[in-house]
């Protein structure tokens, strides 16, 4: 199929503003819920909620988008209501109410992306490393920028940072070109059964991040460190990303996307030690940020596009959902789960059973390697 070439500015600044309102979100909100007076547990729980709606969100984005075509309208209502459930969540008072907002204003903002996801994939699948990493540099701006701001301004400044980056979001879905969906064909089933488990495989990879994207900060704030250097860290990570995202290519030319897979899962088992075992040792630390460039930049990569590969057309969209939805129940028990291990177990042994979770997954991927290459052939 002929790709069709579009100005890319409108898809580029979309993943900016959403990967920048990741880039306030993981790493300082946690800070934000802390000051709002949450507990570990509690606050374990919230983070967990709010990955919950990554279960459900995505395959709602993507089944409408395979549906009705790629029909914007689904993007941009959904980019508004993100920033309006947002806003409710300052004036929420008490668990409850706060878990609410977070799970609605999440429920819209991840349902944004895997429409968007399908269809830079479909028209410009030799380019995606290229645009998506707009997201991560935006990502990089805002960790960056924030720290000192936070310092100076306290936790509670979060909050209308990340809401002028919805709405930035919601600005940026209006630039988007309506794109067609590439016409069915019957050459294969729709999405092949061989995705399950490959979906499996990357819902533990989530399971492993839990402890980092629930309390990677509060985690180093306990060791003394700065808002400031707190950014500096989650930025290095993200800088490593951005250039394996750019040279994702050169990757893919060299080697099988299953080794490269099954090695993304390694690394993560290394940089949960790492972490674990050095939390005092800035260059230990800043060395495992750079890890990230292999178990999230090119694991995201390589996922992507196996993902792609499983599915056929008219369902692309609908599998890049099956895969946000897996991603977001891994991210939803592995924060869930940190907060009790955090009390159980103490900060280090949290990190040592991400260790364990993302070993589990090489496993996994190590003893299907050779069917995977013939599932996704």
């Amino acid at each position: 199929m002929t790709r069709i070439r579009r100005p890319d500015w409108p898809r580029s600044a979309f993943y900016w503003f959403y990967f920048s309102a990741f880039g306030a979100l993981l790493p300082y909100w946690p800070l934000y819920l802390r000051l709002r007076g949450f507990g570990p547990r509690s606050l374990g729980d919230l983070m967990a909620l709010l990955a919950l709606s990554r279960i459900v969100a995505p395959y709602a984005g993507g089944v409408l988008s395979d549906r009705f075509g790629h029909r914007l309208t689904v993007v941009r209502g959904a980019a508004l209501l993100a920033l309006v459930c947002f806003l409710v969540i300052p004036y929420a008072e008490g668990f409850a109410a706060v878990a609410g907002a977070m799970m609605a204003f999440s429920f819209f903002w991840y349902a944004t992306l895997p429409p968007v996801e399908a269809s830079t994939l479909a028209f410009h699948g030799d380019r995606y490393g290229r645009i998506r990493l707009w997201g991560s540099i935006g990502f990089i701006v805002v960790v960056l920028g924030l720290g000192p701001i936070l310092d100076r301004f306290g936790e509670a400044t979060v909050v209308p940072v990340i809401a002028l980056l919805l709405f930035g979001l919601w600005l940026a879905t209006l630039g988007l070109s309506p794109l067609a969906q590439p016409a069915a064909g019957n050459v294969r089933p729709p999405i092949r059964r061989g995705l399950a488990p490959f979906l499996a495989a990357c819902f533990l990879m989530q399971v492993s991040y839990g402890p980092y994207y629930t309390f990677y900060s509060i985690y180093l704030a306990h060791y003394g460190y700065s808002k400031a250097a707190i950014g500096v860290l989650w930025a290095l990570g993200v800088v490593c990303e951005v250039v394996v995202f750019w040279q994702a290519g050169r990757f893919f030319k060299h080697f099988r996307e299953s080794r490269l897979f099954a090695f993304t899962f390694a690394v993560a088992v290394l940089r949960w030690i790492l972490i674990a075992a050095f939390p005092r040792s800035w260059p230990i630390l800043a060395l495992a940020q750079t890890l990230h460039a292999f178990t999230f930049g090119l694991y995201h990569a390589v996922a992507v596009r196996l993902v792609s590969r499983y599915a056929g057309p008219g369902a692309k969209a609908r599998a890049q959902a099956f895969y946000g939805s897996a991603a977001g129940a891994g991210a939803a028990v592995g924060a869930a789960l940190s907060g009790y291990l955090w009390v159980a177990l103490g900060r280090e042994g949290m990190f040592v059973c991400a260790a364990a979770v993302a070993a589990a997954g090489f496993a996994m991927i190590a003893l299907r390697l050779r069917t995977l290459d013939q599932e996704t052939a």
